[in-house]
């Protein structure tokens, strides 16, 4: 069992999942290919790359969270949002993967020991260049255009991908199933209900496909999330231990229903339910 799994999306797309949930998603274009994410940096991504495409890669993160920034290293220059780029600071990294990994530990029991057993560290050989993209970016690949769409909220530079040749919104953790909304910059619940439905306004799409997980999405549940998000309570929320200095995280769930997934969720702050 290899650390990294990848799954064929069609013949020009592939998703690159890790053994810690995450994945990576790899356009391909005539000329170019893109890297969408470059994951926790425990493994060398780019040995998984090599296995699809020879041509020349551009990376960018869809934010800048440790679990989708943290293997930038790897790379000689990556694309991201400007709203984002504190996030790569060296500190903020370490601090960031400190909370994911004691999450980890909890959400994938076996796969934690097993990195502590190989001892294994984050990937490091270059110091990447940083470029910044803005809403409405396109990256050219040949014959396929991938169009920026920023969308604030999981972070302050969080960006969706479009890919009109597939219909298909490639949302990272803007939209997601299991949306983490209790840093400190995360937005209000019923802020960040308001941006999913002008989301939702969007012509043209059909699916989603999220960072954390191999299931595809109905372009529906965009609208789905954002009432699923007026149901929040504290009372019918449990508190968690996620480790958050003053702030505890709450998680309201409900069942996955017809999205194919166990269960829908948002671990938020009392902040963040009653701004």
């Amino acid at each position: 069992m290899g650390y990294f799994k990848t799954y064929r999306i069609d013949g020009a797309t592939y998703y690159i999942m890790e053994a810690l949930g995450v994945g990576a998603y790899l356009f391909l274009g005539e000329d170019r290919a893109l890297l969408s994410d470059t994951g926790n940096g425990y493994m060398d991504i780019r040995k998984s790359i090599a296995k699809l495409t020879d041509k020349r890669l551009i990376v960018m993160n869809t934010h800048g969270h440790a679990d989708h920034a943290g293997g930038n290293a790897q790379f000689q220059e990556i694309y991201i949002h400007p709203a984002d780029m504190p996030m790569l600071d060296p500190a903020w990294q370490k601090s960031q993967t400190s909370l994911l990994f004691g999450y980890a530990k909890k959400a994938y029991p076996i796969i934690i020991p097993l990195l502590l057993f190989f001892k294994l560290q984050k990937f490091k050989k270059y110091t990447p260049a940083v470029k910044t993209i803005a809403d409405g970016h396109k990256f050219e690949l040949g014959g396929r255009t991938i169009e920026v769409i920023h969308f604030p909220g999981h972070s302050p530079g969080s960006v969706i991908l479009a890919d009109k040749r597939t219909k298909t919104l490639y949302v990272g953790d803007a939209v997601n199933h299991g949306l983490f909304l209790f840093f400190e910059n995360s937005p209000s619940l019923k802020g960040y209900q308001a941006a999913l439905r002008e989301l939702a306004k969007l012509k043209g799409y059909e699916k989603l496909r999220v960072s954390h997980g191999t299931t595809e999405f109905p372009f529906d549940f965009i609208e789905y999330y954002a009432d699923f998000l007026m149901r929040v309570t504290l009372e019918k929320s449990v508190l968690t231990d996620i480790p958050n200095g003053a702030r505890p995280v709450f998680k309201y769930t409900e069942p996955g229903g017809k999205y194919s997934v166990p269960e829908i969720c948002v671990h938020f702050t009392r902040e963040s339910l009653e701004g």
